[in-house]
């Protein structure tokens, strides 16, 4: 009982404080709590305590130590049907996080999160901004099995139908084929509160045209060994320069194989095998021709047994 009075002393404290407009201040007051040790409090008291903890060094653009403070919460229960309202605001803390981060992968989880919510789905308005940014953000995320997983997950997401903008966009990014830039509902897009909020909208424009780039880039290294580089900048409407730079990036995070020989103006995707790599796989094909011809061999034996 004591524990619960001094929490919530502090908290209307720390209230005043920034009432007063100092939000440092506040923060201060509720940063060397650390409510999570104390077993006297329930649940839903510790989760409000540190979501204020949260809120207030988020205020005070201290990112390192919300990073921190936000570990002290655990996701697992926050799917409890009774934390819903919590999950909302924690998930929407951690977008003004990410947001600050240009994580857009994470953006897309706390956004995807936040629509998964019952209490969410319920509200028309709400789940469309939610489904909206999940949507965008999963686009913007960097090609991976993560973002994939997203991309699949919310394509056969129901709703998505009723975001025509926001489906084209999914089912685009999920085929392996070349994509015009601008994309044709991409004004839309570029007009959802997600994308053009505070100052990042010219860095997710930005962002948008290179993650078409590079998913372009990656389709055509699948069909080619080898293509000209003034064909290929050609196929993507790009320049040399910016083809050259966008292809040095992807083989450096090594999204992509790719050697350019300017004298040549060639572009080759195909990797190189060495004696070795060839010996390993004829190794590995033989094996596999072995398994076969044994499980073959038993069939046989069992057929003939039954006669």
């Amino acid at each position: 009982q004591h524990i619960f009075y001094r929490n919530h002393s502090l908290t209307l404290l720390s209230y005043f404080q920034e009432e007063s407009g100092d939000i440092v201040g506040a923060a201060d007051i509720l940063q060397e709590v650390h409510v999570e040790t104390y077993g006297s409090l329930s649940k839903k008291d510790k989760v409000e305590f540190i979501l204020e903890q949260i809120r207030l060094t988020l205020g005070k653009k201290d990112y390192v130590r919300a990073h921190i403070v936000a570990g002290k919460i655990s996701k697992k229960h926050l799917q409890e049907e009774s934390m819903e309202d919590y999950k909302v605001r924690f998930f929407t803390l951690m977008g003004e996080y990410h947001r600050h981060e240009k994580d857009s992968l994470e953006l897309a989880k706390d956004y995807h999160a936040i629509y998964s919510t019952p209490s969410i789905l319920k509200d028309d308005s709400k789940w469309r901004d939610a489904l909206q940014s999940a949507v965008l953000f999963a686009a913007l995320s960097p090609y991976g099995m993560e973002q994939q997983e997203m991309l699949n997950r919310i394509n056969v997401d129901a709703n998505l139908d009723k975001l025509p903008a926001g489906q084209a966009t999914i089912q685009l990014l999920l085929k392996k084929e070349i994509i015009n830039y601008p994309l044709p509902h991409q004004a839309e897009m570029e007009s959802w509160p997600a994308f053009s909020q505070g100052e990042l909208a010219d860095h997710w424009k930005e962002m948008f045209h290179r993650r078409i780039i590079q998913h372009n880039v990656r389709v055509v290294s699948g069909y080619y060994k080898r293509i000209h580089g003034n064909r290929l900048a050609q196929l993507l409407g790009l320049s040399r320069e910016q083809l050259e730079q966008e292809i040095s990036n992807m083989v450096s995070d090594g999204s992509v194989y790719a050697k350019m020989d300017r004298p040549k103006d060639i572009i080759r995707f195909s990797q190189p095998h060495t004696p070795e790599s060839i010996l390993t796989d004829w190794a590995a094909d033989i094996d596999k021709l072995l398994g076969l011809v044994e499980t073959t061999t038993h069939l046989i034996q069992k057929e003939n047994m039954t006669q």
